[in-house]
Formats: structure tokens, sequence, C-alpha cells
């Protein structure tokens, strides 16, 4: 099973869906035991929240800083999350620059300047807040330390509000990195305020309260999407949609539109899931890999569109859903048509339909 997140990014004259591949399947961290309570100051950097990234510094350098959580809080109208930075191997003689100036907008997953709260049970990512081109985040020339020393240095950045139902979240760093169940404070720490770098045992202080209410959360707020797969299909679900990828070579014979006797259970437990959750029409778009032509492969994806959507529609009862058909051949391939494996993936028929928060 793999998460994905699917980000919205608007301006004020057209809106637009990017997906985003954020993997959250690399957790390389150390998770304080459950019920622990949030920091009310600074504690030790090696606990309780610690994992240790590679950071790409510059064309040909990787070095690794342990990036610690030290609390995760709420503010008015925002979250917070503060946390150190330490040389991971002491006695070198580099710099490390953690972040990028601009984390705010735009995001690029995988790379170091991602920091992100992941709320798994309401099917959210929070990003970093932005007030026009800049992060509401600590930034590299506050995040300096230098190789070899051993004092932390700390750094913060403001997220959209939660909800306040969410009273634990996971930390990801870097794309790829997820440091587990960290506990939201109430509020806050109390304690002195210093000026970058920020040595641990002091806070770093946070944009006023106007940057942060200049910030639109929409725009940092990602829908999770949780991908399973089988021989059969592969289905993505979020909080509003599903999308039903069905293996052509199980639904049909090589070349063929007509569906096989295997075809049948896969639709049936399909037309179950749309009777329950699906809200407005059901599109139906047909895939092939790129063998043959594009124009038989494009007759070929109508066709088997087709008899899908001739099987399923006496399968749902629900007589409120609606049906749209598509092909589109050899169109948006999702793997390598050079393999067999990745022809095999294109040859497929997906089945999407709105769940507006029914799951």
């Amino acid at each position: 099973m793999l998460w994905t997140a699917k980000r919205s990014r608007r301006d004020d004259s057209t809106s637009r869906r990017i997906g985003t591949v954020i993997a959250l399947a690399a957790v390389i961290a150390t998770a304080a035991p459950a019920g622990a309570a949030a920091a009310t100051s600074p504690p030790n950097p090696d606990v309780p929240y610690a994992a240790t990234v590679a950071y790409r510094i510059s064309g040909i350098d990787i070095i690794d800083v342990k990036f610690t959580v030290l609390t995760v809080a709420r503010t008015k109208g925002a979250t917070v999350v503060y946390y150190a930075l330490t040389d991971a191997h002491p006695g070198g003689d580099a710099w490390a620059v953690a972040f990028h100036p601009h984390l705010g907008s735009p995001y690029r997953a995988g790379s170091a300047d991602d920091i992100g709260l992941v709320d798994a049970a309401g099917g959210k990512l929070y990003m970093p807040l932005a007030a026009g081109q800049d992060c509401l985040c600590g930034i590299p020339s506050d995040l300096q330390a230098p190789r070899g020393g051993a004092e932390p240095v700390v750094g913060f950045a403001v997220m959209p509000e939660l909800p306040r139902s969410v009273t634990r979240v996971s930390v990801q760093i870097g794309g790829d990195a997820l440091i587990p169940d960290v506990p939201v404070a109430a509020s806050v720490p109390a304690g002195p305020t210093s000026a970058p770098p920020v040595p641990l045992g002091s806070w770093p202080v946070l944009p006023d309260a106007s940057r942060i209410a200049e910030a639109d959360p929409a725009l940092v707020t990602l829908d999770l999407t949780q991908n399973v797969a089988d021989e059969e299909k592969s289905v993505s679900t979020n909080a509003t949609s599903t999308s039903a990828a069905l293996n052509s070579d199980v639904l049909f014979a090589f070349g063929e539109s007509t569906l096989t006797p295997k075809a049948a259970s896969v639709l049936s437990a399909l037309a179950a899931d749309i009777d329950a959750h699906a809200r407005g029409p059901v599109a139906i778009t047909g895939y092939t890999d790129d063998v043959g032509t594009d124009v038989d492969n494009l007759a070929l994806s109508e066709r088997r569109a087709q008899a899908v959507l001739d099987a399923l529609t006496p399968l749902v009862k629900n007589q409120a859903i609606t049906f749209t058909t598509a092909g589109k051949g050899e169109q948006d391939p999702v793997a390598d048509n050079a393999t067999d494996d990745g022809r095999a993936l294109n040859r497929r028929v997906t089945v999407t339909y709105t769940t507006e928060g029914a799951k």
C-alpha cells in the first residue's frame, strides 16, 4: 500500500490540480512512547523524536543531519513545528544548510526543502504556510550549523491550523522520512527567544499574527490518497474520490474487447462499491499499450470502455448513478512501454467517481 498526496494550487485567475507523489514508506525515526507529553522546554536532542536525514547541499555533496522534533504546538490560527538540527557525524569541517529559502512555494517531493504534518486518519498532509513567496519558517541563513559541531540549532515552520480532533501527527521530512506519533501541544512553549542561529535552550521568534493571517492554508493542505493494488485492479482513494484501474489482461483477451468470465467478479465488487459510495457521474476510460497503430488502439480502448459500461450498468442498483465513457488509446501511460510489465500496466480501464467524503 502506498500513500500519495494531491496538491491544489490556485491563483487569482485559475485553479488547477497537480498530483505530487510523496512517499511515506521510509520511516527512519524513533517515536516517543505512547502518551508522552509535548515538550515545554527543549529536550535532549537525542529524544524523543529524532531521525537522521541525508541532505544534498550542492551538486555532489550529501551530508547527514540529525533532525529532531522538539514539539508540535498550536498557536492562534496555525500550528508550529519546532525542531533542532545537529551534525550526525561530528568531526567534519563542512557546513550544513538544511532547507531552501522559499520553502512555501513550490514544494518538490523528495527534496530536502519539504517538511509536513501527516494526519493519516484524516487523510491530510499539511505543509508550511507562505505569505507571498516567503515561507513562514526558518531559512538557510538561520539554520547553519558548523559540521563537526555538536551544538544543535533550533528552527521552526508555521503550518495550517490543525482540526481540534487531531491530537497526534507524523512529521515528514525531505519527502521520504517520517517521524511518527508526535503529540500536538495545546500552546507554543514558554521560554526565552533568541536571534538566529538559535541555540538549544531558547526558541526562534515566530512571524507576527498578521503574517500568519495573510497566508492561505488551502494552498498547502493536501489530500492523501491511498493506493492499493492486486492482480485484478489498482484502487486509489482519498476523502472525496475513488479511481479503480482495472487490469485489461484480466478483463479481456489480448487485442479483444469481449469480457472474460473472470471479469464478472471484478465488476460485481466494483458495482457494489459504486452503489455504496458514488456520488454523481462514473467515468469509464479505456487505455492500451503502444503495440499497434494509434487508430487501432484508440478504437480498442473505446470498445473496452463500452464493454465495461454494458456490464456495470445492470449491476449498479442506484438509479441516480450516471455513466460516461471514453477511449484514450495509448495516451497517458502509467509505466514504460518498453517492458512487458510496463505495457501490462498501461492496458487498463479506469473507473472514477466522486465519493464526497462518504468513505
